[in-house]
C-alpha cells in the first residue's frame, strides 16, 4: 500500500473530527485565518472571494466503503460552503486500464453540494469518472448523492472494493457585498465497511468516554411531526428530531423553522443527514453524523445528550419491515430521538426510551420503550446524529428573527396587516405554495393562542412548539394582507387571548407577531414611492463595514416591504 503523510489529528475508531487549532492548522489554509473567538476554534475567510481548507490525508485502521461528511459553518447571506471528499482505493493504485491509462488509486473529488441556510441547497448526483476494473460501466469508482427516497448522501465505493484513506476539503465562497465573512467551525467524517459482515462491531464512540449511568431519562421536549404544518409534517422526522435535541439544549425552535432551512432541494426533503447536522450547526450547535453503536448511544445519554437514530420499522410482526414493539406505525425510512435507557432484568436487555415524532400528538411522542434486540434490526445503517451545546459566538447568521405586530386594516373588515416598527410587510399571495420546492418568498404561516397548549408527559421540557398551532384557513390577499377563516383571529382576541402569528420564510426571516385589535393599520399612511426611494438612499449611505448580523438578509427578504408613517388608534 502507498504510504501517506501522517497528521497530528487523531482518528478515533471510525471517526475523525476537526474543531480546534491543532486540527485546522494541520491542513492547508488558503484565504483563511484561524480564530479562537468562535466555539472551540474556527477558520474564517480573510477577504471576499473564495477560500480553501484542505485536510491532510487520513489513513484508516480498517478498510471502508461508505463515508459521511459533516460540517458546521457560519455562512451569512451572500456566502456558502461546499464540502468535497476523495478516497484512496489500493486495488486501483498502479492499475492500467484498457486504454493504457495508469491510476494512483485516488478517486475524483466528490461534492456534497453547496451549503448555506440562505441558498437553494442541493446535494447533486456526483460520481467519480474513472473506468472500473469490474464493469464496462463508466460510472466510476465511487459516488455520493442525495438518493431520492433516502437522502442520506454518503460517499460510497462501488463494487467489492474498499478504501484505506481519504481526504476532505471545504471551499468557502463570499460575494463582494456580503454582510459578513463565512467561517468553518467543524469538519468531521465517519465511515464503515459493509463488505465486512461484522462491520457493526467496529462502530466506536468519538468523544471522551465516561462511566455509563445505570439508567438515564432526559427531559428532552416531545414534539410530534404530524401536528406540524400539514403540507409537510408527515415527512419531517429528521428536522423534528434535530429540533427536539436543540430545544433540549436550550433553544426554543419550531420544527418548521429547522425544516425550511435544511431542505435539500435536490432530494426534495429533509432526509439528508449531512444537511440536517449542518442546519443544527448553523444555529450554533456542534452537530455531526456518526456511524455508531448502542454502547456509544449510552455514552452520549450518560453525558446528557439525546441522540437521533435513522430507522426502519413496523408495528406489525408480519410486515416486511423489522418489527418494533410500541412503534406508532410502519415506516420505510424515519428518524427517532433516544432520550434514555435502562436495563430490564426480566427481559435481560437494555430498553431505550424514545421520543418518536411519528405520532398524531405531542403526548404520544414520549416515552416509547424500544427493546435493544428489536431496535438493533431497525437501526438503519447505524446512522446517528450527535448534537452538543451551542458554541460561543456561533449561530449569528442562521436567519433573521423579527418582532412584528398584526393589526386590523382600517375600513377593511376581516383583513389584517403584518407590520414592524415602521414597515408594512406585503406577503406574496403565493407565499404558502411550494413551501419546500421554490426557494425564497415561500414558507409557512401559522398562529396560536398562548393558553392553548398541548398535553406532554411531565418528564418532558415544555417549549413553544407544544402549542395548538393553526395552519389552515389563512388567506393572503392580492395586497399582501391576511384574512382568517370564520374570522378566527377576531374571535380569539375577543376572548381575551394573547395570539401570536408566525411567518416563516424558507430563506431568511421569521416574523413573530403579537395580534392586537386596539391598533389599526391605515393604508392612507403609506409613504409615497418617491419618499421610500429617498429613505432607501439614506439607509444605503448610513451603512458601514460593520453591519449588524442579519441586517442585509432582512433587506433582501423585505423586498415586499412598504414604509408607513404612523399607527392610528381606533
Amino acid at each position: 500500500m502507498k504510504k501517506h503523510e501522517t497528521t497530528p489529528v487523531s482518528i478515533v475508531g471510525n471517526h475523525v473530527k476537526l474543531t480546534c487549532k491543532e486540527a485546522f492548522t494541520s491542513g492547508q489554509l488558503v484565504n483563511l485565518v484561524y480564530t479562537d473567538k468562535l466555539g472551540d476554534g474556527a477558520v474564517r475567510m480573510k477577504k471576499p472571494g473564495e477560500a480553501l481548507f484542505l485536510t491532510p490525508v487520513f489513513t484508516t485502521d480498517r478498510p471502508f466503503n461508505d463515508m459521511v461528511a459533516s460540517w458546521n459553518t457560519e455562512t451569512p447571506a451572500g456566502t456558502w460552503a461546499e464540502v468535497f471528499g476523495r478516497v484512496y482505493l489500493p486495488e486501483y493504485d498502479g492499475w492500467t486500464d484498457r486504454d493504457g491509462n495508469t491510476y494512483d488509486g485516488w478517486t475524483d473529488w466528490i461534492t456534497w453540494g453547496q451549503w448555506s441556510t440562505h441558498i437553494a441547497r442541493n446535494c447533486p448526483e456526483c460520481q467519480d469518472t474513472h473506468p472500473r476494473k469490474d464493469s464496462e460501466e463508466t460510472n466510476g469508482w465511487a459516488f455520493a448523492y442525495s438518493k431520492p427516497g433516502y437522502g442520506d448522501s454518503s460517499l460510497n465505493v462501488r463494487g467489492d472494493y474498499t478504501a484505506s484513506a481519504f481526504q476532505l476539503k471545504v471551499v468557502l465562497h463570499a460575494a463582494e457585498d456580503c454582510q459578513a465573512l463565512p467561517a468553518l467551525r467543524l469538519l468531521a467524517a465517519t465511515w464503515k465497511n459493509t463488505n465486512d459482515p461484522d462491520w457493526q462491531n467496529y462502530c466506536t464512540y468519538p468523544e471522551e468516554p465516561v462511566e455509563c449511568a445505570p439508567s438515564v431519562l432526559l427531559d428532552t421536549p416531545a414534539i410530534s411531526q404530524k401536528a406540524r404544518d400539514p403540507d409537510y409534517g408527515g415527512v419531517i422526522c429528521s428536522a423534528t428530531c434535530a429540533t427536539m435535541l436543540m430545544n433540549g439544549l436550550g433553544a426554543d425552535l419550531l420544527p418548521e423553522d429547522v425544516t425550511l432551512l435544511g431542505v435539500d432541494y435536490g432530494f426534495g426533503g429533509n432526509g439528508n443527514w449531512s444537511f440536517t447536522c449542518a442546519t443544527a450547526g448553523a444555529y450554533g450547535y456542534e452537530a455531526y453524523v456518526s456511524y455508531s453503536s448502542f454502547a456509544a448511544i449510552r455514552q452520549e445519554l450518560s453525558r446528557g445528550y439525546a441522540v437521533c437514530l435513522s430507522v426502519k420499522y413496523s408495528n406489525k410482526p408480519d410486515d416486511d419491515q423489522p418489527y418494533l414493539e410500541n412503534a406508532p406505525q410502519r415506516v420505510a425510512g424515519h428518524l427517532i430521538t433516544i432520550v434514555g435507557y435502562y436495563f430490564n432484568q426480566e427481559l435481560g436487555e437494555y430498553v431505550y426510551c424514545s421520543n418518536d415524532p411519528a405520532t398524531k400528538t405531542d403526548a404520544e411522542v414520549a416515552h416509547r420503550e424500544y427493546r435493544e434486540s428489536q431496535l438493533d434490526k431497525c437501526w438503519y445503517r447505524r446512522a446517528a446524529y450527535f448534537i452538543h451545546e451551542k458554541e460561543a459566538g456561533a449561530g449569528l447568521y442562521v436567519r433573521d428573527y423579527v418582532t412584528a405586530t398584526l393589526m386590523p386594516v382600517k375600513e377593511r373588515p376581516g383583513l389584517w396587516a403584518l407590520t414592524t416598527e415602521d414597515s408594512l410587510l406585503r406577503i406574496p399571495q403565493d407565499f404558502q405554495e411550494n413551501k419546500r420546492k421554490v426557494h425564497g418568498q415561500h414558507g409557512t404561516i401559522c398562529y396560536y393562542a398562548d393558553d392553548e397548549i398541548t398535553a406532554i408527559p411531565n418528564t418532558c421540557k415544555r417549549v413553544t412548539a407544544n402549542h395548538a398551532f393553526r395552519y389552515t384557513g389563512i388567506t393572503v390577499t392580492e395586497e399582501g394582507y391576511l384574512s382568517f377563516e370564520n374570522d378566527d383571529m377576531s374571535k380569539l382576541l375577543a376572548q381575551g387571548k394573547t395570539v401570536k402569528l408566525l411567518v416563516l420564510d424558507n430563506c431568511d426571516t421569521v416574523y413573530t407577531a403579537v395580534a392586537t385589535a386596539h391598533d389599526v393599520f391605515d393604508p392612507a399612511d403609506l409613504v409615497t414611492p418617491e419618499e421610500e426611494a429617498r429613505q432607501e438612499k439614506i439607509r444605503l449611505l448610513a451603512k458601514t463595514g460593520a453591519i449588524v448580523a442579519g441586517t442585509a438578509a432582512a433587506v433582501a427578504a423585505l423586498a415586499g416591504v412598504v414604509k408607513f408613517l404612523s399607527k392610528k388608534k381606533k
